[in-house]
């Protein structure tokens, strides 16, 4: 009887419908404690607890379990997705044995797959994160945060490589946003508000990821005045007011960087205790800054970040360039590196060129019909056979191919 229930738990998610079904899961995750940077060891620790919380939904939905050591394992079914985690809520907390244990409720979505889901299949997207602006700069002058606007590129490339597939390049030197205000709207010369962004393809990624900071700002207003003992203790026992907090307000954008459209936006918002002095320059991304409540917090909100823009792309198509043409040869600005193999077909699409009334290039992508087979790959470009005359088809350098 159990194997016949096994068999109909396989059976529906061979039939379920590709749309995502949410359960609610607890699950626990534990880390190595460090008293240096505790933030960090909670962050390890949920971050494991999420993946539980996945792998048992998964688990649930395929009708296998296996326990082991008091953690969910998968040995008899291959499970065919890991469920989005979302809405998570830590309900216990403890510190034992140099071990920091967080247990968790979390809502998770399984749904269908797609290609690039799996890290054995994938294509690795590359994507730069840019400049992240301050839209009030001196809302860093607290705690001579303003290296937080070139860091948090830093901070999301390294937490993407590590999480995902993605080729996430650190460009946080790079400003592509205008007015900070406006952004991602931006008011062109002739008086005409736009969301593209001009000659985004020279940057040779698949999507910019930029940002605003729209607020960095503490509870409280720093003021010049010498501190007062009396106040600072009050405010000290007096959490209530709210006056070492500060928030932090973040509105992400991801283009894509072969026709420059925005594809994606969302808002950020986090409150947290901020107990440093206000005239303190303890810096971004130091040591003390992570020892910080709102350090330990940022963290989380990079995580949930990185999370978010790997839903989002995830199941995209893989993009590349094409280099050069020679008859019925192509060659593309991508290889083994980006997860390329001898034998892939890819679809080619000319990259027509429109020019608005100030002569500014927009991009249009058209489906030739026709497929590339790649022959030979190396790390970093490839080529393969077109089923027809490169010259017939009017196929040139910039035009580009996608694997759907």
């Amino acid at each position: 009887m159990k194997y016949f229930f096994l068999l109909l738990h396989v059976l529906l998610l061979i039939l379920l419908p590709p749309t995502a079904a949410a359960i609610t899961v607890e699950a626990i995750g534990q880390a190595p404690y460090s008293r240096q940077d505790p933030g960090l060891s909670r962050q390890q620790a949920l971050q494991r607890a999420m993946e539980q919380a996945s792998i048992q939904a998964a688990s649930w939905l395929s009708g296998t379990r296996q326990a082991r050591n008091g953690m969910l394992d998968i040995d008899t079914v291959r499970l065919r997705s890991m469920g989005k985690v979302s809405n998570v809520r830590v309900i216990d907390e403890k510190v034992q044995g140099g071990q920091i244990s967080l247990t968790i409720l979390a809502d998770v979505d399984v749904g269908a797959e797609c290609h690039d889901s799996r890290r054995e299949t994938a294509y690795r997207k590359s994507l730069a994160f840019t400049h992240f602006p301050l839209e009030q700069p001196a809302d860093a002058n607290d705690g001579a945060l303003h290296e937080i606007q070139q860091g948090m590129a830093t901070l999301l490339a390294y937490q993407l490589r590590q999480s995902s597939t993605f080729n996430a390049l650190d460009a946080g030197h790079l400003n592509i946003i205008g007015t900070p205000t406006q952004a991602p709207v931006r008011l062109l010369p002739e008086g005409t508000l736009t969301t593209l962004l001009h000659d985004s393809e020279q940057h040779r990624v698949q999507y910019l990821v930029s940002g605003v900071i729209r607020s960095l700002a503490a509870h409280h207003a720093p003021g010049p005045q010498q501190p007062n003992v009396l106040v600072d203790l009050y405010r000290q026992h007096a959490p209530e007011h709210g006056y070492h907090q500060r928030d932090f307000v973040l509105d992400l954008f991801i283009h894509d960087a072969f026709t420059g459209s925005l594809v994606h936006q969302q808002r950020y918002h986090m409150t947290a205790d901020w107990n440093a002095d206000s005239h303190d320059k303890v810096g971004f991304g130091t040591p003390r800054f992570w020892q910080q409540p709102f350090g330990q917090q940022l963290r989380a909100v990079i995580r949930t970040v990185s999370n978010d823009i790997q839903q989002q792309l995830i199941c995209e198509p893989f993009t590349a360039r094409i280099t050069r043409t020679r008859d019925k040869t192509v060659w593309i600005g991508a290889g083994s590196l980006d997860g390329l193999k001898t034998g892939d077909r890819l679809s080619v699409y000319r990259r027509l060129t429109h020019y608005d009334s100030q002569m500014r290039p927009e991009y249009e992508l058209i489906n030739t019909e026709h497929s590339l087979t790649l022959t030979r790959v190396q790390p970093t470009q490839a080529r393969g056979t077109l089923d027809a005359a490169s010259e017939t088809l009017n196929i040139q350098q910039d035009d580009i191919v996608i694997a759907h």
